[in-house]
């Protein structure tokens, strides 16, 4: 591999990840790159900047950064990381600069459908970060995957993506000894426990459950409220999203956007129609409506009620503008009902008692937030954390030979280096 050096001193590095985070702040370069990045995904322009400039700016301004390179920690060598389309700037501020920060040569492939960002985000990053390689712009992503994973300089790879197809990638990354950590989906609860504020409740879910249009792994999608606010709840729920209107991703004064993956669309289109035909009640939206300025097709968000775990809307990740919500009564009805999943990303608990939940949710979820979401300001430290349990996050790690498999939290600054325990610290 060519290409200028990674700077030898932390110190060196650390200055030049607070001066990305300065870059991200500056009027001009943020408007031009907004203005592709919607253009080329139709993201709301409110939620691009909160993803694409406000956070990543954040998290390169961490006070933790100081610390988090352990002390006689060295390079794993180069690091490859496949950047996700919904999230490039959150992305590249945990990982790419994590994996930076530790020494490592990074190679980063960028998502070949941002034609207008990828040379602004290349740009960026070449003038902060040395050391920093791009794959090339057509190659795709199952191709660079195969590449770095049989590439011998490669030490590790960073991938975010959908768990349908990761596991096939095991084999290669057995023969080949790599570190391979993934980033996978997420199926987020949010619990309304007994004694809530349910307008603060509310404000909550859809916050969270409306981040980027829903298209977020973060974002909320199952929706836990106990049987004594559900009614109060859902209809809270219903006027609050009435009043939101769909317009083009630059209009400013529109709540909702346009989807611009079909595929996500049917997906979405097919867990609303699974679960009527289960049993549950559509109480509001859910119809599919061209935007009139872009023509493109948005939803009305969808409120579920009398969903059940069995469902698809509940079982599987949406990645959509979808309230799916279950009543329950008590712990022993709530708590294996929040179990039904194959995900465990972030949780969040809203009311009194909330904190009496946390253990238990911290075991099965690698953030979890009390009477707050992810995307609230005082949140912002935890979005530098990685990883998850069961389908949402895979840390593959050659021992002794073997390819095992370690889930939980992790950041990856900290993880991506030798000689360290790799911790996620505690940001919340």
């Amino acid at each position: 591999m060519t290409g200028s050096k990674v700077p030898a001193s932390l110190s060196d590095r650390l200055a030049r990840v607070r001066a990305l985070g300065r870059a991200y702040s500056d009027p001009v370069l943020g408007e031009r790159l907004i203005r592709a990045y919607v253009g080329d995904t139709a993201f709301r322009v409110e939620d691009a900047t909160h993803r694409e400039l406000t956070t990543p700016a954040a998290l390169c301004g961490l006070p933790v950064l100081d610390n988090i390179i352990p002390d006689g920690a060295e390079p794993l060598g180069t690091v490859a990381v496949v950047v996700p389309r919904n999230s490039v700037g959150l992305t590249i501020a945990k990982a790419v600069v994590g994996a930076w920060l530790g020494g490592n040569r990074v190679i980063v492939r960028l998502p070949n459908q941002l034609r207008a960002t990828l040379p602004l985000m290349q740009a960026l990053i070449s003038d902060h970060l040395p050391g920093v390689l791009f794959a090339p712009h057509d190659i795709s992503g199952a191709a660079f995957l195969q590449g770095a994973l049989s590439e011998p300089d490669v030490a590790a790879v960073v991938i975010y993506g959908d768990d349908a197809w990761i596991d096939a990638y095991r084999p290669l990354a057995e023969r080949s000894g790599k570190h391979v950590l993934f980033e996978g989906p997420g199926n987020d609860p949010l619990l309304v426990v007994e004694g809530a504020d349910v307008d603060a409740a509310v404000d909550a879910a859809i916050r969270g459950g409306l981040h980027n249009g829903g298209q977020s792994c973060s974002a909320f999608e199952r929706f836990f409220v106990h049987r004594s606010l559900h009614d109060s709840f859902v209809r809270a729920l219903v006027e609050r999203l009435s009043l939101m209107r769909i317009g083009p991703p630059e209009d400013l004064g529109a709540a909702i956007g346009p989807i611009g993956s079909s595929r996500v669309l049917h997906r979405i289109v097919d867990q609303i129609d699974d679960a009527v035909r289960a049993g549950a009640t559509l109480d509001f939206g859910g119809e599919v409506v061209p935007d009139v300025h872009s023509g493109m097709p948005a939803m009305v968000p969808a409120v579920l009620t009398g969903c059940t775990a069995a469902m698809t809307v509940m079982r599987d990740e949406t990645f959509g503008p979808v309230f799916p919500i279950v009543a329950f009564d008590d712990d022993d009805d709530l708590l294996p009902a929040v179990d039904a999943t194959r995900y465990g990303l972030n949780a969040a608990v809203f009311g009194p008692s909330a904190a009496r939940h946390d253990a238990w949710l911290v075991e099965r979820h690698r953030n979890v937030y009390l009477n707050a979401t992810p995307f609230d300001r005082a949140s912002l430290p935890t979005r530098i954390v990685d990883g998850g349990y069961r389908r949402s996050g895979l840390h593959w790690v050659p021992v002794d030979g073997e390819l095992t498999t370690r889930h939980g939290p992790r950041i990856l600054a900290n993880t991506l280096v030798r000689n360290s325990t790799p911790t996620s610290g505690d940001l919340r």
